[in-house]
C-alpha cells in the first residue's frame, strides 16, 4: 500500500515521492488549495456562525419596532424631534472604518505589518469616534428610556449597536497589538480576518438601525 504524506500547511493528503496521485472514490483527483485564496480557518467560521445567530436577535427587535410603528397613529410622538446630523456622521464614519479594516487584511496578506498596524489603529480611532457620537445621541435626544415606546425602542436599537461596537473595539485593539508583535503573515491571518468580519457586522447593524429609526420613520 502506498504511503501518503500529510501537508502541514493545508492538512490535505498528498502522495509521497514516487507514489501514484491520490484520488477520490469517484476517481477524480483530490482537490488542492486554490492559489492566492487561503482557506477560512476556525476563527472566521466561528465568527460567521456568531454573527448569524446575533442577526436573528436584531431581526426580532426590528420586527417589534416595525409592528409597533404600523399600529401607531403618530410615530414617533409629536414632541420627538431627532436631528439627522449625528446619524449621518456616524454612517460616514462607519463607511470609512469598513475600508480601513479591510486595508489591514490587505496589508497583512502581503506581510506588510506596518501598514496593517496603521490600518487597525485608524479603525480604532474611527470606532471610538462612532461610540462618542452614539453616546451624544443619547444625551441630546430629549427623551428617556421610559418616556414612551419610541424612546424605549430608540435606546434599545442604538444601544444594541453601541454594545457590539465596544466589543469590536476591544477585538481590534487586541489584533493591533498582535499585528505589531508580528503574529500575522501571508498564510497566517485567520484571527485578523475573523475580527474584520465582526467589525463589518457591526457596520451592517448600524446601517439597519439608521434605516429603521431615521429613514423609515418621520424625524425632525
Amino acid at each position: 500500500m502506498s504511503l501518503v504524506a500529510v501537508s502541514a500547511t493545508d492538512n490535505l493528503p498528498v502522495p509521497a515521492s514516487g507514489d501514484a496521485p491520490v484520488v477520490l472514490p469517484t476517481g477524480a483527483p483530490l482537490p488542492g488549495p486554490v492559489p492566492g485564496r487561503p482557506r477560512r480557518g476556525t476563527s472566521t467560521i466561528g465568527t460567521l456562525l456568531l454573527v448569524t445567530a446575533d442577526a436573528m436577535v436584531l431581526g426580532a427587535v426590528v420586527a417589534v419596532y416595525l409592528a409597533i410603528k404600523e399600529g401607531s397613529t403618530t410615530w414617533p410622538p409629536s414632541d420627538v424631534q431627532v436631528g439627522t446630523y449625528i446619524p449621518t456622521m456616524i454612517t460616514l464614519t462607519a463607511l470609512m472604518s469598513g475600508f480601513s479594516v479591510q486595508w489591514g487584511i490587505f496589508a497583512a496578506r502581503r506581510n506588510d505589518g506596518r501598514n496593517a498596524a496603521m490600518a487597525l489603529i485608524l479603525t480604532l480611532f474611527l470606532g471610538l469616534s462612532m461610540a462618542n457620537l452614539e453616546w451624544l445621541s443619547f444625551v441630546r435626544s430629549g427623551f428617556g428610556f421610559n418616556d414612551h415606546t419610541y424612546g424605549t425602542l430608540y435606546d434599545i436599537l442604538i444601544g444594541y449597536h453601541l454594545l457590539h461596537l465596544l466589543a469590536a473595539i476591544v477585538v481590534v485593539l487586541v489584533l493591533a497589538f498582535r499585528t505589531m508583535a508580528g503574529h500575522f503573515s501571508t498564510d497566517r491571518h485567520d484571527a485578523l480576518r475573523a475580527g474584520a468580519v465582526y467589525w463589518q457586522y457591526t457596520n451592517v447593524v448600524w446601517f439597519i438601525v439608521v434605516t429603521v429609526l431615521f429613514i423609515l420613520s418621520r424625524h425632525g
